[in-house]
């Protein structure tokens, strides 16, 4: 199944596995989607089909136009994980989730600074930070959801 084909369950899916055991803010998140749907759904489908055919930054930029969340609720930490998933698990997807533990791990671990680390990325940066862990990935033959899940578990070497 193409992940643009049912968005709202890619959706479902997402929110459960990104939310934990807390699931805070999930209430906030379907209230905000549920209240335009059309809309919801051709904002998800657009950045569910970049995150595949395009690049990092257009499907970024489907969720964060001028500055501000197109979904509410649904900010850069929680839609890269939409935008990961969309990849189906392909190794050579390049979108990877980019969240405040993350930025804060490259910040402090690796040097890395041009990462806020609560958040406010514009597209470009997301870009950026997905072009610095393919990189990385393939100069240590790994895929980039591994070095992003080292840098979010901050375990092991990258």
């Amino acid at each position: 199944m193409d992940p643009a084909d049912d968005v709202f369950t890619l959706l479902w899916r997402v929110l459960a596995w990104g939310s934990g055991s807390r699931l805070r803010q999930n209430g906030r998140r379907l209230a905000g989607i549920a209240a335009d749907a059309a809309r919801s759904e051709d904002v998800l489908r657009g950045a569910a089909e970049l995150a595949v055919t395009g690049s990092p930054a257009e499907a970024f930029a489907v969720f964060r136009r001028a500055g501000r969340n197109e979904l509410p609720g649904l900010g850069p930490s929680f839609f890269t994980k939409f935008l990961y998933f969309a990849g189906q698990g392909e190794p050579e997807h390049r979108c990877v989730i980019l969240d405040r533990v993350v930025a804060t791990a490259l910040r402090e671990r690796c040097g890395w600074d041009s990462l806020h680390p609560v958040g406010g990325w514009p597209a470009s940066t997301y870009e950026r930070y997905c072009d610095l862990l393919a990189r990385w990935a393939q100069e240590r033959d790994r895929a980039a959801d591994e070095i992003e899940y080292a840098l979010f578990t901050s375990k092991g070497h990258l």
